[in-house]
């Protein structure tokens, strides 16, 4: 048997093994914990919408290309009252390629410095630091996240011809998930190196001439342009948002670090080596040390922008240094935090905290290529510690930072029969209450033989519900509806369906429904005015008011 097979089957069953067990693991230990009706589940809901044939853009407001949720449609056809359960386990799944992807990728571009058994331990890291305790639901980011990881992964790892026409096609898909994702594919294609190539520029352009052909063709051109439009805040969230002291102070630590690791030594002189050994540790246990304290107190956020900033520092050191022997390792480097800033340009996530693994894979990568110089050991020994300290912080995070829920030990109350597809998930007694008044509150409704809208929150309740949505929109609130026309498109059509529609409006906010019931504020709101000053108050629940 040739000797180059071994080690490649060998990697086919180290990535099989960690893209099973882990999300599995994960899955079963976790997706039963939290629902939160702020947000969970609006992709989901836009792919019931596409499911019953609306068109995107034209039918219903989406401020983004409709990619995402059709991605999500089979979990909605098929998941019935486990919809949200099975769901959840496809975003551990993304999870785990994005790390798995980037392991390889990093590996690769370093002239494989990790052994099979490394690479498990690293992508087990990154995986702990990218999901961290961030909501456990459909996003269109890590869906973007996703398609990306595996293009970049295709081009730079795979031989086969199509491989790189695959690759850039999935990288350039992203961009149909999130607008924010528009500038990795052309970039890619300069930083790979293939800008001379027609086809690879033809290649990129195909996702966004197939949308705009769907757009003409179904006449939501202009309903597409207007909603996607509708955000504005890039400056405040891609730049400004960058401009703190964990950026500075991460750039500066990074290219101290990355300077002591290169400095030259003598090889039969051990202390002339204390430098790369003070640079290796400082690549690895720090920002290992900051991601766990960040896990543990809840405060990943600013944590972020400092290891974002490690990487930048990195790379500032190898252009400035004109490494000779970099090969692809700062282009590689270049496109992960390419892809950790577009993810943190969001209103409501403006972190680079989803992209935490990529960026310590990255560091650990650069520390172990140079490993010919420093005691295996120590590297093994800093890695593991390294590694260890962050996955506890995981444990420790996960079962008690739970998104908009209470710890796990208060998640008393099982969806089941309450919300729609919500079968083995559970909540917090004040969340249950919630959804069981809402649920009181749609049958009274429905008893009449009326159609009810519910305003200005729970978009999850629509992926399973007994009716479709008689709104243009499933979560009218300040982000969704960017601009006035958006709004207007809203009443307008509240208006049109006066007589048959009752519309049931929150009295609490459900941002808050972990800690207690916080009245609403409808100045938040421009749907919630408008249907308190236009429409007459005929009923109320507990927590809802019907009007109609």
């Amino acid at each position: 048997m040739p000797t180059g097979i071994k080690p490649t089957r060998r990697n086919v069953l180290a990535s099989v093994a960690f893209l099973l067990v882990v999300p599995t693991l994960t899955h079963l230990l976790f997706s039963w914990r939290g629902f939160a009706p702020v947000d969970d589940g609006f992709t989901l809901a836009y792919s019931r919408r596409i499911l019953e044939g609306q068109v995107p853009h034209r039918d219903f407001i989406i401020i983004r290309p409709f990619l995402s949720p059709l991605l999500h449609t089979p979990f909605v056809l098929f998941g019935g009252e486990y919809t949200y359960w099975v769901s959840r386990f496809f975003v551990w799944f993304q999870f785990a390629c994005i790390s798995w992807a980037w392991v390889c990728i990093a590996n690769r571009a370093l002239g494989n410095p990790f052994d099979n058994a490394t690479k498990l331990f690293v992508a087990l890291v990154s995986f702990a630091a990218s999901v961290h305790y961030f909501v456990l639901t459909a996003w269109h980011t890590v869906d973007g996240l996703f398609l990306t990881s595996i293009g970049v992964w295709a081009l730079l790892t795979q031989q086969h011809k199509g491989a790189r026409i695959f690759g850039y096609l999935l990288i350039a898909s992203a961009y149909l998930c999130k607008q924010s994702f528009l500038f990795i594919a052309p970039l890619a294609v300069l930083l790979l190196g293939d800008w001379r190539e027609k086809k690879y520029w033809l290649t990129i352009t195909l996702p966004a001439v197939g949308y705009c052909a769907y757009l003409l063709a179904t006449g939501s051109l202009s309903e597409a342009v207007l909603q996607m439009a509708s955000q504005t805040g890039f400056v405040s969230t891609g730049v400004l948002s960058y401009l703190n002291y964990g950026t500075l102070l991460g750039v500066l630590a990074g290219y101290c670090s990355t300077f002591l690791l290169s400095t030259s030594s003598v090889p039969m002189l051990r202390a002339e080596r204390l430098p790369r050994y003070v640079g290796a540790a400082l690549l690895t246990a720090m920002p290992a040390f900051f991601i766990a304290v960040g896990l543990y107190r809840g405060s990943l956020g600013i944590i972020s922008f400092g290891i974002f900033g490690m990487v930048v520092g990195a790379v500032l050191y190898r252009v400035s240094a004109r490494t000779a022997r970099d090969g692809d390792k700062t282009p590689v480097a270049l496109i992960v935090l390419l892809l950790a800033w577009s993810a943190s340009l969001s209103v409501g996530y403006n972190f680079p905290a989803l992209f935490l693994g990529p960026l310590f894979t990255m560091l650990a990568a650069f520390v172990y290529s140079v490993r010919g110089s420093l005691d295996p050991r120590f590297l093994r020994a800093t890695l593991v510690v390294a590694g260890v300290a962050i996955l506890l912080g995981f444990g420790v995070a996960r079962p008690y930072y739970i998104y908009r829920e209470q710890p796990s030990s208060e998640l008393t109350k099982s969806l089941d029969g309450v919300l729609p597809g919500g079968r083995l998930i559970y909540t917090n007694p004040n969340t249950y209450d919630f959804l069981v008044d809402l649920n009181e509150a749609t049958d009274e409704v429905s008893s009449r033989d009326r159609t009810y809208a519910i305003v200005p929150d729970v978009p999850g309740y629509w992926v399973q519900s007994r009716q479709m949505n008689p709104l243009p929109i499933d979560w009218p609130q300040p982000v969704e509806l960017g601009s006035q026309r958006l709004v207007d498109r809203v009443t307008r059509d509240l208006e049109a369906e006066r007589g048959e529609v009752v519309v049931i409006v929150q009295k609490v906010h459900a941002f808050y429904l972990a800690d207690g019931f916080v009245p609403l504020d409808e100045d938040q709101y421009a749907v919630v005015q408008y249907v308190h000053a236009n429409f007459e108050k005929t009923g109320e629940t507990e927590f809802f008011e019907l009007y109609e």
